[in-house]
Protein backbone atom coordinates (compact mmCIF):
# COMPACT_ATOMS: atom_id res chain seq x y z
CA UNK A 1 0.00 0.00 0.00
CA UNK A 2 1.56 3.31 -0.76
CA UNK A 3 2.01 6.10 1.76
CA UNK A 4 -0.28 8.77 1.88
CA UNK A 5 1.36 12.01 1.05
CA UNK A 6 1.28 14.75 3.09
CA UNK A 7 0.18 18.31 2.12
CA UNK A 8 4.02 19.65 2.15
CA UNK A 9 4.85 17.16 -0.26
CA UNK A 10 1.83 17.55 -2.49
CA UNK A 11 1.77 21.10 -2.65
CA UNK A 12 5.62 20.78 -3.79
CA UNK A 13 4.86 17.97 -5.91
CA UNK A 14 2.15 20.84 -7.48
CA UNK A 15 4.55 23.33 -7.75
CA UNK A 16 7.24 21.03 -9.49
CA UNK A 17 5.10 19.92 -11.93
CA UNK A 18 4.12 23.57 -12.91
CA UNK A 19 0.48 23.55 -11.85
CA UNK A 20 1.34 26.76 -9.21
CA UNK A 21 -2.63 28.01 -9.25
CA UNK A 22 -3.06 24.29 -7.61
CA UNK A 23 0.31 24.29 -5.62
CA UNK A 24 -0.90 27.67 -4.23
CA UNK A 25 -3.88 26.76 -3.38
CA UNK A 26 -2.24 23.93 -1.00
CA UNK A 27 0.32 26.37 0.04
CA UNK A 28 -2.26 29.59 1.60
CA UNK A 29 -3.73 27.16 3.72
CA UNK A 30 -0.49 26.39 5.68
CA UNK A 31 -0.58 28.38 8.83
CA UNK A 32 3.41 27.99 10.35
CA UNK A 33 6.06 28.19 7.87
CA UNK A 34 5.96 31.51 6.48
CA UNK A 35 6.14 35.33 7.97
CA UNK A 36 3.23 36.91 7.69
CA UNK A 37 4.09 38.72 4.77
CA UNK A 38 4.87 36.12 2.83
CA UNK A 39 2.10 34.58 3.91
CA UNK A 40 -0.19 37.27 2.22
CA UNK A 41 2.21 37.33 -0.97
CA UNK A 42 1.13 33.44 -1.07
CA UNK A 43 -2.50 34.29 -0.53
CA UNK A 44 -2.82 37.22 -3.22
CA UNK A 45 -0.92 34.80 -5.36
CA UNK A 46 -3.24 32.10 -5.23
CA UNK A 47 -6.00 34.76 -5.64
CA UNK A 48 -4.21 36.22 -8.77
CA UNK A 49 -3.61 32.38 -10.16
CA UNK A 50 -7.65 31.74 -10.15
CA UNK A 51 -8.71 34.78 -11.95
CA UNK A 52 -9.03 37.68 -9.39
CA UNK A 53 -6.24 39.90 -10.85
CA UNK A 54 -8.54 42.98 -11.77
CA UNK A 55 -9.36 43.20 -8.23
CA UNK A 56 -6.14 42.95 -6.55
CA UNK A 57 -5.04 45.15 -9.39
CA UNK A 58 -7.66 47.95 -8.43
CA UNK A 59 -6.38 47.91 -5.06
CA UNK A 60 -3.37 49.40 -6.30
CA UNK A 61 -1.22 45.76 -6.09
CA UNK A 62 1.49 45.36 -8.30
CA UNK A 63 0.23 41.83 -9.06
CA UNK A 64 3.23 41.06 -11.12
CA UNK A 65 5.67 41.48 -7.86
CA UNK A 66 3.46 39.59 -5.46
CA UNK A 67 3.31 36.33 -7.75
CA UNK A 68 7.28 36.64 -8.70
CA UNK A 69 7.61 37.10 -4.84
CA UNK A 70 5.49 34.44 -3.60
CA UNK A 71 7.50 31.87 -6.12
CA UNK A 72 10.56 33.26 -4.67
CA UNK A 73 9.53 32.06 -1.15
CA UNK A 74 8.41 28.53 -2.20
CA UNK A 75 11.52 28.03 -4.21
CA UNK A 76 13.89 29.53 -0.58
CA UNK A 77 11.53 27.19 1.30
CA UNK A 78 11.39 23.98 -0.47
CA UNK A 79 14.44 24.07 -3.14
CA UNK A 80 12.16 24.07 -5.84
Amino acid sequence: MAALESQTQRAVRLYKEGKLREAFRVFKTFRIGFTKDEKRNIEIAAEVLAGRETFYRSLGIDTQNVVKAALSTISAKYGC
